[in-house]
């Protein structure tokens, strides 16, 4: 089983204007909603395709607009473990000015974690996971929440075999390191947040930190480099994959779904090769469209497209 850690839903609205217009009434041309959360993002990429994994996001909602997420988990069978409140669950609304290539995301703050719900939370997630799991933390971690948080999970979840990925930053992402999870999947400027002082300045430079002692005691350690692709260390085995040059048209969400596609394949047990081709395929084919969406066909151009490199 995949746990998604997501305390801080939202229904994603994003709106497609043509030409936003300043002082003037601007009427998207179209709208759509949808489970929004970097945890609703990457459990997308990991239900978008068979075969299929069990996987659950585990989260906080209430109020109309919680009943309203419930649905939309429903309808699109993505399985949720829910704490509820009483605190309406916000909303965020994504703009896309579709003629200029401009996005404006607004996003409302969110309800406040205190020490008894983060307690609640916490114990219903430790509940449900077995040994030999998989807990995917992905992005910042809410205002509430300790910094050593995700630090304690790696440090009490390790005899029980549980593999734990982090794509976080900060103080966060340092103390994560430290107690070594499973996986880290980082960009280029999350890696100084734990290298602050090591010279990242070539290709050349992230390969042979993923190589050396640093990096020894992660199986899993993936660094983003934008247009430039990945590098990737698998097992002990290091791999640049080059990413095909696309006109992005909406960049958010895009490294959800690399985590997604990354997570569900090393669980489906497929080859480091397969695993960070398809990841960065879903990355890719995510900047196609103006919303949070896949599409079959593109993922296999982009898939056969990719060319990889073992160092």
């Amino acid at each position: 089983m995949i746990h998604l850690v997501c305390p801080n839903p939202a229904i994603d609205r994003t709106l497609l204007v043509d030409n936003l217009g300043k002082s003037l009434p601007n009427r998207p041309y179209e709208v759509k909603e949808f489970l929004g959360g970097k945890g609703f993002n990457v459990a997308y990429a990991i239900g978008f395709e068979e075969p299929n994994i069990p996987f659950c996001v585990h989260t906080i909602a209430g109020g109309r607009n919680g009943e309203y997420l419930e649905e939309l988990a429903k309808a699109n069978n993505v399985p949720v473990v829910f704490t509820k409140i009483e605190s309406n669950t916000r909303v965020c609304n994504i703009i896309m000015d579709t003629k200029n290539h401009l996005t404006y995301p607004i996003y409302e703050n969110s309800f406040e974690l205190n020490e008894a719900l983060l307690m609640e939370y916490t114990d219903a997630l430790k509940k449900a996971v077995e040994p030999g799991d998989y807990i995917v933390f992905s992005g910042s971690l809410m205002k509430g929440m300790p910094s050593n948080y995700i630090a304690d999970f790696i440090e009490e979840f390790r005899e029980k075999r549980v593999k734990i990925f982090v794509d976080t930053s900060g103080d966060a992402l340092r103390q994560a390191y430290q107690e070594k999870p499973y996986a880290i999947k980082i960009n280029d400027e999350e890696i100084l947040d734990i290298f602050p002082d090591v010279k990242l300045d070539t290709f050349d430079s992230y390969i042979a930190l993923l190589a050396s002692d640093a990096a020894a005691e992660i199986p899993v350690f993936i660094i983003t480099l934008g247009e430039k692709g990945i590098v990737a260390k698998i097992n002990d085995q290091i791999f640049a994959v080059k990413a095909k040059e696309v006109k992005a048209k909406n960049p958010i969400a895009c490294g959800d779904f690399f985590l997604g596609g990354l997570v569900k394949n090393l669980a489906l047990g497929e080859t480091p090769e397969k695993t960070l081709k398809m990841a960065i395929s879903y990355s890719t084919v995510n900047v196609l469209s103006w919303y949070p969406e896949l599409d079959k066909q593109a993922v296999d151009e982009i898939y056969h497209s990719l060319s990889i490199t073992q160092y």
